[in-house]
């Protein structure tokens, strides 16, 4: 198999968590999200004390890797998770290394915490963006939640400007560029199942 690991990044109303669950069933992979890291964090009382303990944060990334190892591709949903930015600055490398870990252990989709970014320097994992034009991410968020498209465009451009904040405190990265990724898939006319499909091919490439 070409690559270890598939770093997935999307902006929302794009599909990515949905095609990251699928591209993990049919590689056979596990599965890592936002809501993962927020379980153990949650089990451990995540703080800027773990980042000084090596073995604490030995015992955080196997809790992490471990999950994740067993998710199959169910995927974990934790509503309370606040957003990185919310968290102190010396908790936000531990959170970066978590995904680095997990990609480094392989057999594993990651979509999580700008994981494309965190994982820039693994030539074995395949970063792959998902996005969509504004308008088509206001409709499906609005569907989604059931809520007008003045209120589902609000939530987007919020979301983006949450996104954006993290990149540039997390990773220094002030504009994104379609060459932070190995491919970059526009879900507006490519169905899920096509973009799905598309992954796993490129993942299995030798």
């Amino acid at each position: 198999m070409g690559y270890k690991a598939v770093a997935l990044s999307q902006v929302d109303g794009a599909g990515g968590e949905s095609i990251g669950i699928e591209v993990a069933q049919k590689l056979g992979f596990g599965y890592l999200n936002e809501g993962i890291v927020a379980q153990v964090a949650t089990e451990q009382g995540l703080d800027p004390a773990v980042v000084a303990d090596a073995e604490r944060r030995r015992t955080f990334l196997d809790k992490v890797a471990n999950l994740a190892a067993h998710g199959g591709g169910q995927g974990v949903t934790v509503e309370t998770w606040p957003s990185p930015l919310d968290e102190p600055d010396k908790v936000l490398p531990l959170i970066r290394e978590a995904v680095q870990d997990a990609a480094a252990r392989g057999n594993v989709v990651l979509v999580a915490h700008a994981a494309s970014y965190a994982c820039s320097e693994q030539p074995d994992v395949l970063r792959v963006g998902i996005t969509a034009p504004m308008a088509t991410r206001v409709s499906r968020v609005a569907a989604a939640h059931g809520i007008s498209e003045k209120d589902a465009a609000k939530s987007v451009k919020k979301s983006d400007a949450g996104r954006a904040a993290y990149l540039k405190k997390t990773y220094g990265i002030s504009n994104e560029s379609p060459s932070d990724y190995d491919v970059l898939i526009n879900t507006e006319r490519l169905t899920p199942d096509a973009a799905v499909e598309l992954i796993v091919a490129l993942a299995q490439a030798s």
